[in-house]
C-alpha cells in the first residue's frame, strides 16, 4: 500500500490486538507490533525509547504503564482504555481528530475510551 505524505508511524505494544496495526496500515500509516520488532520481551520503558527513536506513536492497553507515561510524558503514547476486541474500532473512530495532534507534538499522551480523548503534555 502506498503511504500518504501525512502518514504516521505506530508501534503496538505487547497487549494490542494485531487488528489495530492492520487498521492503521489500511489507513495508509506505517504500523507494526512489538513482536514484529523483535521486542516481545522488552520492558515498557524500552518500548518507549524504541518508539521515540523511530518517531513512532506507542499504543498500549497497559494501565500502569500508561499512567506513568501520563505523569511523565515522553514521546507520543496512546492509551486505549477498552476491551482488546474494541481497540481497532475505537482508534479508527478518533484517528482523524488525533492525527494533527500526533503530528504537531513530539511529547503527548492520549487516552481513548468511549468518551472524548484525554490529552496530557506534562512532566511531573
Amino acid at each position: 500500500m502506498r503511504r500518504s505524505p501525512d502518514a504516521v508511524r505506530f508501534l503496538c505494544d505487547h497487549d494490542i490486538d494485531a487488528a489495530v496495526a492492520s487498521m492503521l496500515r489500511r489507513r495508509g500509516h506505517n504500523a507494526w507490533t512489538a513482536a514484529n520488532a523483535r521486542r516481545s520481551n522488552a520492558q515498557d520503558d524500552e518500548l518507549t525509547v524504541y518508539a521515540d527513536e523511530r518517531d513512532a506513536v506507542l499504543i498500549s492497553h497497559d494501565v500502569e504503564f500508561s499512567e506513568r507515561r501520563k505523569r511523565n510524558v515522553v514521546g507520543r503514547h496512546i492509551f486505549l482504555r477498552c476491551n482488546e476486541w474494541e481497540a481497532a474500532g475505537l482508534l479508527e473512530r478518533h484517528l482523524d481528530d488525533l492525527l494533527p495532534v500526533l503530528s504537531r507534538y513530539k511529547d503527548v499522551w492520549v487516552k481513548l475510551s468511549g468518551l472524548e480523548p484525554e490529552l496530557s503534555f506534562r512532566w511531573e
